[in-house]
């Protein structure tokens, strides 16, 4: 399209075509077949020539697959962005909870001799989760 001068809108409208472009898809034979999860079309079936959606119930068919696959993916997503914004917040509590539960040992370790031991423990427990509470708190900060 180059090599014949097309306008700059026309080579914008249609890109340069690709072998993995021009492989069938199954979607509406076998619209539940596996491995098919993060398939995408080409761009060159958005165009919709002359309405084919339209025009052919078989296209609207494809078109109506492909989108609800597009649309259980994005969901997908969603949920997966969810689920990790969730387990942020859940190390951030266990370790917030273990450094209070390690200086509440401390502190009830008393100051006998025998407790010695179990109080530098506990004192050094409690800073490890402490510092690894900060972290999280640092790394998981909402932007």
């Amino acid at each position: 399209m180059i090599a014949l001068g097309a306008r700059n809108a026309i080579l914008a409208q249609y890109q340069a075509l690709s072998k993995n472009h021009l492989k069938v898809s199954s979607a509406v034979a076998k619209p539940n077949a596996r491995g098919h999860r993060n398939d995408t079309l080409p761009w060159f079936w958005s165009m919709d020539v002359a309405r084919d959606a339209e025009a052919n119930n078989w296209m609207m068919e494809f078109y109506r697959v492909h989108w609800l696959w597009s649309k259980a993916l994005k969901d997908c997503w969603e949920e997966e962005v969810e689920l990790i914004r969730s387990e942020a917040n859940w190390t951030k509590n266990f370790f917030k909870f273990k450094a209070h539960f390690w200086a509440n040992k401390e502190e009830s370790s008393g100051d006998a001799s025998a407790n010695q031991c179990q109080a530098c423990y506990a004192a050094r427990q409690s800073i490890i989760y402490g510092r690894l509470r900060d972290h999280c708190y640092k790394e998981f900060e909402e932007e």
